[in-house]
């Protein structure tokens, strides 16, 4: 258990690129990485990346993007930092002291709290502007405190 928001470590890096199944097909044939079906849904429905695992601790999250080309800068996209429930919830009680900004200089609050249906994030940047995100998979837990 994690507490006043400690990472428990990275949950996903995010990558853009192409075509998923090209993509899938070789993580799976280089790295051994495959499809994470719990998260099917996301990618089935086109609401999310496809999330490739080899041990359902660290993923890959692919996003589809026309302009993932060689050569562009278009990776990596963001670092998510994985989290319990009671971790979560701390970070968001202590917002307000952490003076954190979202991508486009503005505030971070409470409100800015995302519900993904199977896990929430909050998105926010670091001093040099690079995009971070805490989630945490503890999705009932976090949705009973939230209301």
């Amino acid at each position: 258990m994690s507490r006043d928001g400690t990472v428990t470590g990275i949950d996903h890096v995010e990558l853009f690129v192409a075509d998923w199944d090209d993509a899938a097909a070789w993580y799976e044939r280089v790295l051994g990485l495959a499809p994470d079906v719990s998260f099917e849904e996301w990618w089935a429905t086109g609401r999310g990346p496809l999330v490739l695992s080899v041990d359902d601790t660290t993923k890959l999250a692919l996003f589809e993007r026309e302009t993932a080309t060689r050569g562009q800068a278009v990776s990596p996209h963001r670092i998510a930092f994985q989290t319990d429930a009671a971790g979560f919830l701390s970070f968001v009680d202590r917002l307000d002291t952490l003076d954190l900004t979202n991508r486009d200089g503005e505030p971070v609050s409470p409100a800015d709290v995302v519900d993904h249906d199977l896990s929430y994030s909050l998105y926010f940047t670091d001093p040099d502007g690079n995009w971070l995100e805490l989630t945490t998979n503890d999705h009932d837990t976090v949705a009973a405190e939230l209301g």
